[in-house]
């Protein structure tokens, strides 16, 4: 299905952006589309594979993969980007990486858990109790990547190529971010479960999710409050002051995201009721609005406009419909659990964000003011979390660690 779609998109570039490209960009955007439909091809077999090796609950095996993946790629454009100043680079290389994870993941399973794939065995009874979830995951899956592309897209087909550059540069940072944020959630999934299964709810299952949520809080937090402390400067240094636009529609984008982000780890307590499928729903009905709302935002506001349109999207439908149906639905605390999560972590991200974006604004070189910016925001945002913020869970973990480091050493 991937392939047959791929190839009809492809035969239509043409005519799609007929308008607002040349002919040599059309040419060359058809040669990047074969490398991100082998893109689109890997990470299907990636996804398929990954979920073997949750069957076997080896958790830790993907999001290991993930922080790889991530790393390496920025490595590789950075490096590659600045020798060849051409955009077909970075099809390249995500389909490149994706083969490589879809092929070592492949031969994992095979060595740890003996796997091989066999048609002929065929479980109609497990695949007909899954379809629920697929579908969920399937229209999630589709949601989730026209809310990342649609804006591109349309950007252009109304506007032009450069543009969409600039847009890419912020929704590349944006996905770091986000693929940061998401990794403990497939982590803490077994223990949500079982909570879960044991008929946990109400005030004690929101309790039980406040722990992984500060960890998404910590982490995301730190991406967002440090891009915004030091982000001009990073901007400034691997792509140049042409692309400051970027820093705006990356900020834009991450704000309301790090709300959502910060209660994703519900989407467990929904695999384990099997409700994932509302999600979807109402995610559905929020890409047609982000859809809607680009289309007039960037009539009147440029570029920036479709960003807004997206962040608008997500607060509507992430972060109010889906909290209210956490709360009258699941009967989760949900206010309750945005005071847990945040206490003691955002006020020092917001002071670190804010001292390190003043004191580098006084400092002429990018290089100086980058690297004084992001030394004194780790200091205030971490250190104050650290010192003061630290819950009496996170208390006893660090003591833990702290222990076992003491003993090793």
């Amino acid at each position: 299905i991937i392939l047959a779609v791929s190839t009809i998109f492809y035969l239509f570039i043409g005519n799609i952006y007929a308008n607002s490209l040349t002919q040599q960009q059309i040419s060359n955007g058809k040669n990047m589309f074969i490398f991100i439909t082998v893109y689109l091809l890997a990470s299907f077999y990636v996804q398929t594979l990954n979920g073997i090796t949750f069957a076997y609950e080896d958790y830790t095996y993907s999001s290991k993969l993930s922080i790889i993946k991530t790393v390496s790629r920025t490595i590789l454009l950075i490096v590659l980007l600045l020798n060849f100043n051409q955009a077909i680079v970075i099809a390249v290389v995500d389909a490149i990486i994706n083969i490589v994870v879809a092929t070592v993941t492949y031969f994992y399973c095979r060595k740890k858990f003996k796997i091989k794939i066999n048609f002929k065995k065929f479980d109609k009874v497990v695949f007909k109790s899954s379809i629920p979830l697929c579908i969920a995951l399937f229209l999630q899956a589709i949601m989730n990547q026209a809310n990342n592309n649609v804006d591109k897209f349309i950007i252009g087909v109304v506007l032009n190529p450069e543009t969409v550059t600039l847009y890419s540069v912020a929704l590349y940072i944006y996905s770091i971010f986000s693929s940061l944020t998401t990794i403990p959630i497939s982590m803490y999934r077994p223990q949500i479960i079982q909570n879960v299964v044991s008929g946990m709810n109400g005030r004690e299952l929101s309790d039980k999710l406040i722990q992984p949520c500060r960890l998404i809080a910590i982490i995301g937090g730190n991406v967002l409050a440090g891009f915004f402390a030091i982000g001009k400067q990073f901007i400034s240094l691997v792509y140049g002051n042409e692309y400051m636009l970027a820093w705006t529609i990356t900020l834009i984008l991450m704000l309301p995201a790090f709300i959502t982000m910060s209660n994703e780890m519900i989407i467990n307590v929904l695999d384990a009721m099997n409700k994932r499928l509302v999600r979807s729903i109402v995610l559905f009905f929020t890409t047609i609005l982000n859809i809607i709302l680009t289309i007039f935002f960037l009539q009147w506001y440029g570029v920036v406009g479709a960003a807004v349109a997206t962040a608008i999207s997500l607060i509507i439908g992430n972060v109010i419909i889906m909290d209210i149906y956490y709360s009258r639905i699941i009967g989760l605390k949900i206010l309750y659990m945005y005071y847990k999560t945040y206490k003691g972590i955002i006020v020092y991200q917001i002071l670190g964000a804010g001292i390190a974006y003043f004191v580098g604004g006084f400092i002429a070189n990018v290089w100086i003011a980058f690297v004084v910016g992001g030394l004194l925001f780790l200091l205030i945002s971490l250190g104050g979390f650290l010192l003061f913020g630290k819950s009496t869970e996170e208390k006893k973990i660090l003591q833990r660690i702290l222990k076992k480091e003491k003993e090793l050493s």
